[in-house]
Order: structure tokens, then sequence, then C-alpha cells
């Protein structure tokens, strides 16, 4: 007999007050806190109750009838990014009980790129989207009994009008996989009320039980609003470190889904590491300080001219040979399908990361190539250069659509806004310029350091700009107005990077050996108080250096370091 899941939306009596809950879990989980009696309120049943069937009208009619096609890696991540964008844009009435439908949609691709024979893909799909529901370990569960079967469905329950939204949408928007997976693993349901409006007892009851659920409701929302003046939680901390012999790593990244990690040398070569299967050894040479969980993870880099080597770890490394000079700066494209990297030898070279081999080449500098950045949306990446440009490049021309000119010195870091409109560069003049992508002109000048720039990041709102350098000082900018919002010292050496991991919070790293993670606000407060934003500090001893310090998934910090 077919399995079926039933995701409760909640009848139109408790939805007010089970949409505070379900709003109250998800507040409560992105600041690592969690809530037991919340939690054990999944929404996700294997059957309807009596009294549930009752009182729904199942929707079985077909939303639009569509012949099987094959389904790609990509098609399957740009449907779900796009029905997510979607519902994340809806009022928070509608949003509450739509959203519901992300996890069967999940479940479906990820079937459905596996049926096809694509499981490299479904793994890679399931790896990039699990974070969006795996903080409820009901979910986990739950998502890893039904990849494994192909016969169970869900079925969905709605108010008469995010029904109506959802239909409309599905409708008109050229969905032709969502579709199809909606016909064939997914059943809608109308939630009516039982209340007869005609009986008065009824009628008077349901005001109380109103008004009973409206002075929990209230209570609620104080409580929500006292933990919003709470400052923002550490961060969990992940090192990988990488023993590369007598090498000198110069670079590192991790990818967006944390499955890839690559490391450039200063011998010209660049090295990837598959770790999606990486055993996680105990912790021994990083300072514990505030860390509620850590984990180090030895990487073996072998000698690049030998084709067959023994590893000392679980991971695989491919090593990816032609640039003639030092590798600078790393980067995965947003969609994991190639990398990125900068040289000495002025160029840049992109990697497929199927066949692990170079694709094109990006010749446009005169002088060694210091940084780089990919945009968001991943049309665009920029360079940064010692001959005092940056520069924009489309990944398909070979050629840069836009030199950036003006800077006085090496332009030493670039960075793209979150919308993919602007670009902010640091260089060895001291200041942090913006610049418009399209136009290629000047919008902001930044002007505060006593050295070099070497690190700048916009925050994920996009309304305030990091910056760091040689002046050992964080400088976090009110983009809009073009002002200093926050000093803050505390590095006793060099500034290479910076991270946002929260609208508020933000991480660094220096060649002191010190990671710190402030609690950025967007008012600024007297020099006295400077000491009271800092969240966390964490130390990696000698001869370990920090080369990469990235964001991983559910807001924690990746650091990649070089055991010498």
């Amino acid at each position: 007999m077919e399995q079926t899941s039933s995701i409760l939306g909640g009848n139109m009596k408790r939805s007010k007050y089970e949409s505070i809950i379900n709003a109250a879990g998800r507040h409560l989980l992105k600041r690592n806190c969690t809530d037991s009696d919340i939690l054990k309120k999944n929404k996700l049943k294997l059957k309807q109750t009596t009294e549930q069937f009752e009182n729904s009208s199942v929707w079985s009619q077909k939303i639009i009838s569509v012949q099987n096609s094959s389904l790609s890696e990509q098609e399957a991540d740009l449907q779900f990014s796009k029905l997510k964008a979607w519902v994340e844009s809806l009022d928070d009435g509608a949003r509450i009980e739509i959203d519901e439908i992300l996890f069967p949609a999940f479940i479906s691709l990820y079937r459905k790129l596996n049926v096809s024979g694509n499981t490299s893909g479904a793994r890679g799909f399931y790896a990039r989207n699990q974070s969006n529901f795996f903080k409820v370990p009901e979910l986990r569960k739950m998502a890893e009994r039904f990849c494994s079967e192909n016969t169970s469905h869900f079925i969905l329950e709605l108010s008469q009008e995010p029904y109506e939204i959802l239909h409309s949408y599905i409708g008109s928007n050229e969905h032709p996989l969502l579709q199809q997976l909606l016909n064939t693993t997914l059943e809608i349901s109308i939630i009516k009320t039982k209340i007869d409006s005609s009986d008065p007892s009824q009628a008077i009851s349901k005001s109380h039980e109103d008004s009973s659920n409206m002075e929990e409701v209230q209570d609620l929302m104080a409580a929500i609003s006292r933990l919003d003046e709470l400052p923002p939680t550490a961060p969990l901390l992940k090192l990988y470190s990488i023993d590369t012999g007598q090498r000198r790593m110069s670079a590192a990244s991790a990818s967006p889904c944390q499955g890839y990690l690559s490391c450039g040398f200063q011998d010209s070569s660049v090295a990837i590491w598959d770790v999606k299967e990486l055993r996680l050894p105990s912790l021994s040479d990083v300072s514990r300080s505030n860390l509620s969980e850590s984990c180090a993870i030895g990487l073996y880099h072998p000698v690049a001219s030998t084709l067959t080597f023994p590893l000392e770890s679980d991971s695989s490394v491919s090593i990816c040979l032609g640039h003639t000079g030092a590798v600078y700066a790393t980067q995965f494209t947003p969609n994991n399908t190639y990398m990125l990297s900068c040289s000495d030898d002025t160029t840049l070279r992109l990697w497929d990361m199927s066949s692990m081999e170079n694709a094109v080449v990006y010749r446009g500098h005169t002088y060694p190539v210091w940084a780089m950045d990919v945009s968001q949306q991943g049309q665009y990446f920029a360079s940064a250069s010692q001959d005092r440009t940056a520069k924009i490049w489309m990944f398909d021309r070979t050629f840069p659509l836009r030199i950036l000119a003006g800077h006085t010195a090496d332009v030493d870091c670039v960075t793209f806004h979150p919308n993919g409109l602007y670009l902010a560069t640091g260089s060895a003049d001291s200041s942090v310029r913006m610049w418009h992508v399209a136009e290629g002109k000047t919008v902001r000048i930044l002007v505060g350091h006593r050295g070099t720039v070497l690190a700048v990041a916009f925050s994920p709102c996009g309304k305030l700009l990091a910056s760091a350098g040689e002046d050992h000082r964080v400088k976090i900018w009110d983009v809009a107005a073009g002002s200093i919002l926050h000093d803050y010292a505390g590095h006793h050496d060099v500034i290479h990077g910076l991270v946002w991991i929260s609208e508020n919070v933000l991480g660094s790293y220096s060649a002191d050996g010190n990671i710190r993670v402030w609690n950025v606000t967007q008012h600024s407060f007297p020099p006295s108080q400077q000491s009271q934003q800092e969240l966390a500090s964490y130390s990696v001893s000698a001869p370990t250096k920090i080369v990469h310090l990235g964001r991983g998934n559910q807001s924690t910090l990746v650091c990649i370091a070089a055991s010498d």
C-alpha cells in the first residue's frame, strides 16, 4: 500500500497561533537555541486523522498536464531556488502555510534526479539544499526515509487564500518540472472551518477561544522582542588543516556546499579536495574559547608531479597545473561547476570541476593578479591587480568588459555587492572605492585607513561594508552615507580576511593567528564600549597559518590553515 505523508497547515481556528509558534521556532533556531516543545510540533505526519479527513476537501485535479522530461542538476537547483525565492517574498500569513511545499519539492526533485540515473547530481542537489530543513531533527529522519522510497507522496493542507495564491503561481510562471512533480507526488487539500456561524453557542465558544489565543500570541510576541534585544551567539568553527610539506600555501577557498576545498601554492599548482565524506577527528591545536563544537580535519597535499600517491585521509585530491607563477586566490562558482584562480603570471584560469582540467584562460592584466570575486548571481567576476586596476569579466569572454581605473597604487582586494550592481575595491593607496558595474565609474571613495587595505566585504543586506588591512583595524562603513560606523581594534598584526556570518556578525582573521568575531550594529558606539562588540576570539597555534576564513552552513565559520 502506498505510504502517505501529510503536511498539516492548520485550520482557520488555529492558524494565527500556530503561525506565531512556527515563527518563534525558526527565530530560536537561527539564534542557535532549541525549544523541545516547539520542535515536537512537527507538521509532517504519516496520515490524516478522521477529523481532519472529514473537514477537508482533497484537490485531486491536475494543475497542468506535462510530458516526462529529463532533469539536470542545474535545472533542479534553478527550479528549487526559484520556488524558494517566491515563497520568501510572500506576506507572512500566506508564507507560513505555503512554506511547507519546499520540503516535498526538495524530496521530489532529489528522487527525480536519482531515478533518471544522475546519482551524483542528486547527491550534489541534496548537499546544497539540505540546510533549509535539517535544523529540525525529525525532518532529517523523514528525508532519509522518503529519499529511499519512490512510491510515497505528500498531502499539503492549505486554507483557501494561500491555495489560490499557490495555484495562480504554478499555473502562470513556467514551472513545468514542479508542475509535473506536484501532479505525481503532492495532493492539495483545502481546510474548511467547523464553526457554523448560524449557531450562537459555537460563535460564542469561538470568540472565547480566539481571545485566549490572542493573549498567548501577545505573550509570545513579547518574548520574541526580548530575544531580539540579546546579542547574537558566537558561531561554531570548523578548521581544515592542510599538511603542505615543503610547499607554501598562498590561497584557499571552500565551495558554497562545503563539499570541496581548493588551495593555491607558490609553486603555481592548484589542489582541489573532495571532502564530502571526510571523517572528523578530534581537535588538537585550536583554542576552544567560547566554542561549543569544533573540529580539525587534516589533509595531505602530495607532490604535484606524482601521478599516483598515498592519501592520509578519506579525501580525494586533484592537482591542477597551468599557471606559471604563484597562485594568489581561488574561488568556486555559485553552482560548484567551476573554480577560478588568479596568479603572479598575470592570468586568471577557469577549471572544470567535472574533469579537473583548465577550461579558459583570461588575459588582460599586465602585472600579478592579487584577488578576485564572483558575483552572487554568477554572471560576472572581478579581478584586482598590481597594475592599479580592477577588471570586470564574463565567463564566456576571455577579455575584460570593464576596466576600473582610479586607485594610485596596487588594487589588493575586490568584492561584489549582494545585488551585483556595485563592487568595492581596496588598495595600497589606503582607500576603498565603490564602483558601478555597468558604467565602470566610481560612486564612493572611502578614506580612513592608514595602510594597505587587504580585505573588503559587504554585509548580506548590502547596507554595510567592512574593510581591514595593514593598520590592524576593522572598519565598518555605512554604504549610503559613506561614513564610518565602527572602528574595531583587537588584532595585533596585518588583517588578511573578512567574512559576514549574518547581518550583525562579522569574522576577521589576522597574521597574529587569531580569528575574531564582532557584533556589528547599525549605529555607532563610543570608544569606551568598543570592547563589548567582540563576541568571540579563536586562536590557531604556530606553525599553523590561517589562509582562508569563510561562511559555512547554518552560520558556522570555515577556516583553512596551512601546516607548513
